[in-house]
């Protein structure tokens, strides 16, 4: 069977991934062209990976391509709505890097625009497609849990510093940390709760990295740069091979102060958070709580479910579920999937694309479509709401949007 044809349409640290199993995989991806505005940025990526696809800006040309079979939508979040919807108008299949959009107005104009389609829209859900949340969700179904009534999930980043320097620092870009960083998590404890949510209450703080005086406004600038914790030099090469071909990309970008990758963390403009925690509940009975903090001492993600019967607990960089019986010690018992576990994201990279790839071939579902996506945003926009005015938002299904939507696609000055 021949290769899907791929067509990327924006260059960033995703694609890195993405493109690493496309050339380990020839046979069953071809990345046949890019659109990005920086063509230098992007020609570091082709370079690494000593790919022959070919250079463009304009993402419309892009997906009128006839040698495309897909789409891959790799741009800043407040960017994945137009180039979704030309792709689907042009009869592509579509990837979308999470979220779906920043606003439920771009989500439901590409939701509009897929009605009545063939077209396969998948969002980029990884965390779906861990073996350890998979190993939950179905432990769930089994009826092992009995009924479930509570869910926990933490997540803990220690590499969190870095949003303060990229474009998510800013909400008109990125939603802000409860879109951006947890629409990840509020659609994996939705598909592992199987309900619909009804309400959520969320609360936040930027807790450490405030104005400080005296510092910045990049890090080659700095007068405590010989001393500063967080500082990052950017002209010093990473050992590992996509972070240094990362950083090969980052220095094809604006240096100046406002976007310079190693702009001070202390003192960049930024509209977000480092640690919130949100409630949500569920019509099905369920309750779940949900941790990010961005100031963690390692990275993982921690999931923990109680049922009338039993729990269970999965920690993703440890790649182990325990199940602990209420009423039988000797059913306890811990599985270890580590042997499962290839690429990136906890094992998740690697099967989200290939469940892709099935999807386009075959025409089946999504296991994160539109419906799944919007829902996210929805959840999302209801958190940072919630956070701002100190309100539990209740959702009836046409969830409020932030403050501010509507500057969200305000496209001046915005991160190239």
């Amino acid at each position: 069977m021949a290769p899907l044809r791929i067509g990327y349409i924006g260059v960033g640290m995703r694609s890195l991934g993405f493109t690493d199993f496309i050339k380990r995989h020839p046979g069953e991806f071809e990345l046949v062209a890019v659109a990005e505005l920086n063509l230098d940025k992007a020609r570091v990526v082709l370079d690494h990976f000593q790919l022959a696809a070919e250079l463009m800006e304009d993402h419309e040309a892009l997906t009128a391509r006839d040698d495309l079979d897909a789409v891959m939508v790799l741009t800043p979040d407040y960017a994945h709505a137009d180039p979704a919807i030309s792709a689907i108008r042009n009869g592509k299949h579509v990837f979308i890097e999470k979220p779906l959009a920043t606003t439920l107005a771009d989500c439901d104009r590409v939701i509009a625009a897929a009605e009545g389609t063939a077209t396969v829209v998948y969002i980029g859900f990884n965390m779906r497609h861990t073996p350890v949340h998979e190993k939950i969700f179905n432990l769930i179904r089994s009826g092992e849990l009995g009924r479930v009534t509570t869910i926990e999930a933490n997540e803990w980043y220690n590499g969190g510093k870095t949003y303060f320097r990229r474009w998510h620092r800013l909400r008109r870009f990125g939603g802000g940390l409860w879109l951006t960083k947890a629409c990840h998590d509020f659609d994996l404890v939705t598909w592992i709760a199987g309900g619909r949510p009804t309400s959520i209450y969320a609360v936040d703080s930027l807790s450490h990295y405030r104005h400080r005086a005296g510092v910045g406004p990049r890090c080659r600038d700095c007068a405590e740069k010989a001393t500063c914790p967080d500082y990052y030099d950017i002209n010093k090469p990473y050992e590992h091979p996509l972070m240094e071909t990362y950083r090969n990309m980052q220095l094809q970008m604006d240096q100046s102060v406002e976007w310079a990758p190693d702009i001070c963390l202390w003192n960049s403009a930024k509209d977000t958070f480092d640690n919130g925690m949100a409630i949500l509940t569920y019509d099905n009975d369920i309750r779940a709580s949900y941790t990010v903090n961005v100031l963690g001492a390692r990275t993982t993600r921690q999931m923990k479910v109680v049922g009338t019967l039993a729990m269970v607990e999965g920690d993703l960089e440890e790649g182990i579920v325990k199940y602990y019986h209420r009423h039988d010690e000797g059913r306890n018992r811990v599985y270890d999937l580590n042997a499962e576990i290839e690429g990136g994201h906890g094992g998740a990279d690697e099967r989200l694309m290939r469940d892709f790839l099935h999807c386009c071939r075959t025409g089946a579902a999504p296991r994160s479509g539109l419906a799944e996506g919007r829902l996210a945003v929805e959840l999302s926009t209801a958190a940072t709401r919630s956070a701002d005015l100190g309100q539990v938002i209740h959702l009836n299904g046409r969830g409020p949007q932030p403050a501010g939507a509507a500057i969200q696609n305000n496209a001046a000055a915005r991160p190239r």
